[in-house]
């Protein structure tokens, strides 16, 4: 009878018979080099966290004019939401505004810190007009 062999860390060279029976690719690599910073999981979830796709009741922070608000009522009722959707944001972004609503929407009411802002992922991407209509155009007359 043949006594069966078991392989054990002290009698096979896992390494010897990877490298032995691996795959190798030797190819020029056909990855595009300049959709690494977008692809990024880092890059990715730091945007899913500010502008991203976001779950069912939760609301991406703004500001704007609320010359609108008469009433006590709905000026607690905005604040609470502004509070709400600034405490949604990253940690990093509210660390730069040191935990401060007030903060936040001052410095984003200035037009002057739009670099800013995109540095920091709060704006929305800008499209090029040019490439989309063309973009357009070939998907119509296929």
């Amino acid at each position: 009878m043949k006594v069966p062999f078991f392989r054990t860390p002290y009698n096979y060279d896992t390494n010897a018979v990877s490298d032995e029976t691996g795959l190798k690719c030797e190819d020029a690599s056909l990855a595009v080099q300049a959709d690494l910073i977008p692809s990024d999981i880092n890059t990715i979830m730091k945007r899913f966290g500010v502008t991203g796709e976001l779950p069912q009741g939760i609301r991406a922070p703004t500001y704007g004019d609320f010359t609108g608000i008469f009433d006590f009522q709905s000026a607690v009722n905005s604040i609470a939401l502004a509070n709400e959707s600034f405490d949604s944001m990253p940690a990093d972004v509210r660390a730069r505004f040191h935990n401060n609503t007030q903060e936040f929407v001052e410095f984003c009411s200035n037009e002057a810190n739009a670099s800013e802002l995109d540095k920091l992922g709060l704006l929305k991407p800008k499209y090029d007009v040019v490439t989309e209509a063309v973009t357009t155009a070939k998907i119509s007359v296929d």
